[in-house]
């Protein structure tokens, strides 16, 4: 093995490259690769600290089986032998009862192979992962507008030829760290940047606008009200349901729409002479609009107006949306996503399961229906589920109402967690199986841009740990399944998933190890001469007539809590924080963040301990008074257990994505006479 080893980073969607120096078979550097493709040497704080994950003095090397409440080691044959034992019958019985979850971490191939899994060696349609929680919502909006879902439409590069750019929801410089040199790269040609968000995010924006939780559809269906109003309605392509977008604004009102947002009718009417006397506006969101009951019309209305003004589909312009995750793009297109089979195809499109039965060489019949969907998924446990295969996922701290999870999922009769360091989640399992790290495997992922990359094994797993592929397959060879699970080594699973993505929308069958050795490609990438697709939306789009169909968005105002949760991510932590918060280089604290008004209003104090209640939990966290969130709205990081998602609510979902209101939930603030003085406030937001 060389000495040096290029390989992505484990955490966002931007996928920076870097270079791992081994000693000795171990990592002990890590070098920004200038040649990086994405991000051109630039790797942030989380991406070059990931060196202190690697090791960690409590990765998990050994199976463990829970025997008297405790889990305690046991050999790989005894693990497996008791997942047989537990799982074989329920399989045998009614294979719907075992469900597995998936994650936007996992690479292309662990993906695909979860997915096959699933639908073939279990045949079982109980499958959904994570990325249910982060783009389902603009997924949902992107395809049924396009008939496709590849987050952002052309490469980060282009951004730069913008002149304007809205960011709804996206926390760029917190989240997406290295994207903001593109972003300065507009700016510094001229462009005007507006953060469009209840809390003030560091950044480059020069104008702050912050609406109330879930009201972004109005500020996009007013703009567009006044651009129609105002001549420029110049529709990007030909489409469907124009006119009833447009009848669908015309009833809004400046005043209404202030009076809805708590945005100043003087903002509003600026905002919209900035987007109409743009040449090429870009709109990105993040989870801000699309975490919401409403969030999948929230898109369908941005999508509208960057449409109808002419700007989708140019570079740099139009809609995109910002994907979270490292792998959440890829990890949405083949396979463990409840309605998805490999390629971006669909589970319930006759022609798509044709095609993989006789892929897979097992009748069609054979694989199963659309199943339920994340929450829908743990909200099951113990009555229509009785076990649940977990991998690289945290549910027990990222699942809205994480209480109620927690018991759903200690409800199950077997819970069965693949995972490298000991989850919240891996806690409560009956058996805990020690997989891979990002440096201990190779594969693919697919970043943001839906550019492909090469990750590249730089160590061996310790111990008994043994790579996620290779344990998948020793489920089903363990139940007597595994006829479809021999692989003589990784690129000939690599290989196969490759080849089944031919003739999908998502296509990487022109794509090998060795092409992507030295390049990397957008896809679709449909055969091995093919040099990718930057700008995959052009019209005929791939719906049924070839034109966009634009969805019309009841203009409604949803319901204001006296005081409304919303929930996010800070620089310094990653998801869950299964890695991040064990990273000495990584610090943050859970608190809530209040303005001042909204501290009095409540009679609290700064660093003051308050007992925080939500629908199905509450959680006793300090209070960060700052002036940089608007009045009536709290924000709470999700990085920690007993934080944010013991507040979220659990059971109200947005009836398209299935996305859970992570961003608009109803709180209550019962103060408590201690002041944790030893948690400070983050210095980002400290009062002033």
């Amino acid at each position: 093995m060389s000495n040096l080893v290029r390989t992505t980073c484990p955490y966002c969607a931007v996928q920076c490259n870097f270079d791992l120096h081994l000693e000795g078979g171990m990592a002990v550097r890590i070098t920004p690769t200038r040649e990086c493709p994405v991000a051109g040497g630039t790797v942030c704080k989380k991406g070059l600290a990931a060196l202190s994950d690697l090791r960690h003095e409590d990765r998990l090397t050994t199976p463990l089986l829970r025997m008297g409440g405790e889990l305690r080691p046991v050999s790989w044959e005894v693990a497996l032998s008791m997942f047989a034992a537990r799982v074989g019958p329920i399989l045998d019985r009614d294979p719907a009862r075992l469900a597995l979850f998936g994650s936007g971490a996992l690479t292309n191939e662990k993906t695909y192979l979860l997915g096959k899994l699933a639908r073939v060696g279990f045949r079982t349609p109980s499958i959904d992962y994570n990325g249910r929680f982060c783009m389902s919502s603009a997924a949902a909006a992107m395809n049924r507008s396009f008939g496709l879902d590849r987050g952002l439409g052309f490469p980060l590069s282009d951004i730069a030829r913008s002149d304007l750019i809205l960011l709804f929801g996206a926390n760029v410089a917190e989240t997406l760290p290295p994207v903001m040199q593109f972003l300065k790269g507009a700016k510094d040609r001229g462009a005007q940047i507006v953060n469009i968000d209840p809390r003030v995010t560091p950044g480059l924006a020069q104008t702050q606008l912050a609406p109330y939780p879930g009201t972004d559809h109005l500020i996009a269906g007013l703009l567009l009200k006044f651009l129609n109003e105002w001549g420029r309605v110049r529709p990007s392509a030909p489409a469907e349901g124009m006119q009833e977008v447009l009848a669908s604004v015309a009833g809004l009102t400046l005043s209404g729409v202030s009076g809805a947002t708590g945005i100043d009718e003087a903002a509003l009417w600026k905002l919209a002479r900035q987007y109409a006397q743009a040449h090429r506006p870009l709109i990105l969101s993040g989870r801000g609009p699309e975490q919401q009951v409403n969030g999948t019309d929230t898109v369908s209305a941005l999508i509208n107006l960057a449409f109808l003004s002419g700007h989708f589909g140019r570079p740099g312009g139009g809609y995109s949306t910002l994907t979270g995750q490292g792998n959440g793009q890829g990890g949405r297109e083949h396979g463990q996503k409840n309605d998805q089979l490999p390629g971006y195809r669909h589970l319930a499109n006759a022609a798509d399961r044709a095609h993989m039965a006789d892929f897979w060489g097992v009748p069609e019949a054979s694989l199963p229906g659309v199943g339920k969907s994340a929450q829908e998924l743990f909200l099951a446990c113990g009555s229509e589920i009785e076990a649940m295969i977990i991998i690289g996922s945290n549910p027990a701290v990222s699942a809205p109402g994480a209480a109620l999870v927690r018991e759903r999922l200690a409800a199950l009769d077997f819970l069965v967690v693949i995972d490298f360091l000991p989850s919240e989640t891996a806690l409560l399992a009956d058996l805990v199986l020690p997989g891979s790290m990002w440096a201990e495997e190779e594969g693919t992922t697919t970043n943001l841009e839906g550019r492909i990359q090469r990750r590249r094994k730089a160590m061996t797993a310790p111990g008994l740990a043994r790579e996620d592929w290779q344990i998948l397959c020793d489920l089903a060879h363990a139940v007597g399944r595994g006829e479809k699970f021999r692989y003589a080594d990784f690129t000939t699973l690599q290989t196969e998933f490759f080849a089944a993505t031919k003739g999908g929308k998502a296509d990487y069958s022109g794509l090998s190890a060795e092409r992507l050795e030295t390049q990397t490609f957008q896809w679709p990438v449909p055969h091995a001469e093919h040099v990718g697709t930057p700008q995959p939306y052009f019209a005929p789009y791939q719906t049924a007539t070839g034109q966009a169909n634009l969805i019309p968005v009841a203009m409604t105002v949803p319901a204001r809590a006296p005081l409304t949760l919303t929930t996010g991510r800070i620089a310094n932590q990653y998801q869950s924080g299964t890695q991040s918060r064990r990273n000495p280089g990584l610090k943050g604290v859970p608190e809530v963040q209040i303005h001042p008004d909204t501290a009095r209003l409540h009679g609290l104090s700064h660093g003051q301990s308050v007992r925080w209640q939500g629908p199905h939990g509450e959680a006793v966290l300090p209070t960060c008074i700052t002036p940089k969130i608007r009045p009536g709205v709290a924000f709470v990081a999700f990085h920690w257990p007993g934080s944010a998602n013991e507040l979220t609510g659990a059971d109200t979902l947005d009836p398209h994505s299935r996305m859970p209101a992570f961003k608009s939930g109803a709180l209550t603030a019962h103060p408590l006479l201690e002041v944790a003085a030893a948690v400070q406030p983050s210095p980002v937001f400290a009062t002033d």
